[in-house]
């Protein structure tokens, strides 16, 4: 599916896309740098606060052993522990852990049995004690831590001298919230104490608000990510990078976990982004209202040409294009102007040449035939007559050859205007061929017809001036009427020229419709469109009529009489096809058939010792062909005749009808040697 953009539409999108695209660019930079100095900073300050929580745990680590040393070397509990006075050691261990505020204080004999605690409370397995003791058997003291009654203690152990090791002193601070929101407080993170000993690991305290399982805290640490390195947590699409560092330097089995939430990070920088963002819409709404009005400023000239241009296509063009600027949308305007002005002048034009012969500027047949029919519908409503009379100009064949076309051209313009001059109002006048005209006298009957017919014959009869020469005109005239002879306007014209063509064959001046004559005119016409077929299918027959001599009775010769069977008409006599193909042309090609006939069967007479002459009729068109001389003679030459032996018969009329062209050739066949001879002597111009 093909979507359409307007022009305003891609004039919004070019203003406001780039726009668009830039702010989003920029949006995605700036939160990008943003994301990335959050996450820098975040890291920084797990660093630091891992830093801070090695540096808090040491100094915690070094305070508590002075104060196990200084327990150590209590002479009180020296000499209890040599005596086994477990009251006075109880008394002793809950004294000075209460002094230095520790959670809990064991002795343990060498062997690591506990001896007593400051709590009262019976001891653990010996197994607890020896892990204790393990790690400073050969130095002075060490700190660990241990669980012992499921809390998590940072211990510290310690000999009794005196001056030998005699027992082992244990003070355990117990690792819990407190402790984690003290290590939170100093760093400003989320601190999660976690411890790793026993079967799992567990979370012994924690500052952290989502509570995130141990699991996802120390799923990361391995091989891959050692301790006091930074790692990311994802846990129920809450992330955060986060640190691990053990409690106690010689011992992983309690690690400070310090976690920094990326949101909570983000959070300061929430405020600017949805600031940003409002700017972003507020200018983005602001640009697309500045662009929609300067599109629509554009866009609207545009609109306007358009819809010009729309009209103009729906062959409107009576409407001015309203644009008043003085930019180029205002040039384009006046120019467009100007084009539509002389586009209407043009169509106009263009429509009356198209509806107007260009010699005469009369009506053509298609603007003849708009308004007989326009002239039918009112006169049907009238109840009034119509007649049309099919106007032909004769012998202007003999102006052109005579005077040349030029002249014949001009000869009927001047006919043309004399019969317009001599019209009455109301009358339509049109050329409808070469030398054919039509004339519609609405509100008038046949009797009107005849008489406009002996008015048109007079003023054409009267003749024309062309430079110095008077010529004067015949006229064959056709007349039908409405609604005698038909209320088709087609047919009206149809059966005007049948009837001026009646009267060109009959050699009369004015003929009117006859019903019926039209199914001999088509039969006319078939005839002449089948007589060049025919003679190529040797339908034409060439039959000899012989000419006897009177004194002795013997026969001297043949005349060719021709004669057509059609395939559908049947037999058919030279008038039915002769008169209808001098018309038409093809009676050149009919003679010659003929001639070619008759001279190849007189060859055959004289081969059968026959010296006989033959006749050929020539028609007036014959007359006119100036090649029929040499295709005479070629005859003669190919099937070697005499020309004495060939006769060609003309009629007075035939010569009369073009005597200048008739004499020419006759006089070449004359000196071909070809017998001329006059038939029908006495019927025409010689009977005067």
């Amino acid at each position: 599916m093909k979507f359409r953009t307007s022009f305003r539409g891609k004039l919004l999108l070019l203003t406001i896309l780039p726009l668009a695209v830039a702010q989003i660019v920029t949006l995605f930079a700036v939160m990008r740098t943003v994301e990335e100095d959050v996450d820098r900073r975040a890291r920084k300050s797990l660093i630091i606060g891992g830093a801070v929580v090695n540096e808090f745990l040491t100094g915690r680590g070094e305070q508590l052993a002075a104060s196990v040393e200084v327990l150590a070397a209590d002479f009180g509990l020296k000499e209890a522990a040599a005596t086994g006075d477990a009251d006075t050691i109880q008394s002793v261990l809950s004294n000075h852990s209460q002094r230095v505020g520790a959670d809990i204080a064991l002795l343990l004999d060498l062997d690591g049995t506990g001896i007593a605690s400051s709590t009262g409370t019976p001891l653990g397995s010996r197994a607890d004690f020896l892990r204790l003791i393990a790690s400073v058997r050969e130095k002075s003291s060490a700190q660990s831590t241990a669980t012992l009654d499921g809390d998590t203690y940072h211990t510290f152990t310690i000999p009794i001298r005196a001056p030998v090791a005699i027992a082992w002193v244990v003070l355990g601070f117990r690792i819990d919230t407190q402790l984690a929101q003290r290590l939170g407080g100093l760093t400003g993170l989320e601190v999660s104490l976690v411890t790793t000993s026993g079967d799992e690991a567990r979370t012994i305290a924690t500052t952290s608000y989502t509570g995130m399982a141990t699991e996802s805290l120390l799923a990361p640490v391995g091989p891959a990510t050692p301790l006091n390195s930074i790692y990311m947590v994802d846990e129920a699409g809450l992330a955060s990078l986060t640190l691990s560092t053990p409690f106690v330097e010689t011992s992983n089995d309690v690690l400070v976990v310090l976690q920094r939430s990326l949101q909570e990070a983000m959070a300061p920088y929430a405020e600017a982004r949805g600031g940003l963002l409002v700017f972003a819409v507020i200018l983005l709404v602001v640009v697309a209202a500045a662009a929609a009005w300067f599109s629509g400023t554009v866009a609207r000239p545009l609109r306007v040409l358009t819809d010009a241009a729309q009209r103009m296509i729906s062959g409107n063009y009576d409407i001015k294009v309203d644009v008043y600027t003085d930019d180029e949308f205002g040039e384009l305007a006046t120019s467009f102007n100007a084009m539509r002005t002389a586009i209407a002048e043009r169509e106009k034009r263009i429509s009356h040449q198209a509806l107007h012969d260009p010699l005469t500027d009369l009506p053509n047949r298609t603007k003849v035939l708009q308004s007989l029919t326009g002239a039918i519908e009112h006169a049907r409503s009238a109840n009034a007559n119509i007649t049309v009379l099919a106007i032909r100009l004769s012998r202007m064949n003999e102006i052109s050859s005579t005077l040349g076309h030029r002249a014949s051209d001009e000869v009927i313009a001047l006919a043309a205007k004399h019969l317009q001059l001599n019209l009455d109002p109301g009358d339509i006048l049109g050329h409808v061929g070469t030398n054919e005209f039509v004339l519609i006298l609405p509100d008038s009957d046949i009797d009107n017809a005849m008489t406009c017919a002996d008015r048109i014959e007079i003023i054409l009869g009267a003749g024309v001036t062309l430079g110095r020469v008077n010529i004067t005109l015949q006229t064959e005239i056709g007349i039908s009427g409405f609604p005698d002879h038909g209320n088709n306007a087609a047919d009206l014209l149809r059966y005007a020229s049948i009837a001026r063509s009646e009267a060109r064959l009959r050699q009369e001046r004015v003929m009117i419709y006859e019903a019926g004559r039209e199914d001999h005119y088509i039969r006319q016409l078939r005839i002449v469109n089948d007589l060049r077929a025919a003679l190529q299918r040797d339908e034409i027959h060439v039959h000899f009529q012989p000419k006897v001599s009177l004194p002795d009775g013997e026969v001297c010769g043949a005349e060719a009489l021709v004669r057509w069977e059609h395939a559908e008409l049947g037999w058919l006599s030279p008038d039915d096809f002769i008169p209808a193909a001098e018309q038409s042309g093809t009676i050149v090609h009919l003679t010659r058939f003929v001639l070619a006939t008759a001279v190849k069967r007189c060859r055959e007479w004289q081969n059968a010792g026959h010296s006989l002459r033959v006749s050929v009729n020539l028609s007036s068109r014959d007359l006119r062909d100036e090649y029929l001389p040499y295709y005479v003679l070629e005859l003669l030459k190919e099937h070697d005749i005499a020309a004495q032996r060939l006769t060609l018969e003309i009629t007075e009329n035939t010569v009369m009808q073009d005597i200048h062209h008739a004499i020419s050739v006759l006089e070449c066949l004359r000196d071909i040697g070809v017998r001329i001879s006059m038939d029908d002597f006495g019927t025409g111009h010689s009977s005067l």
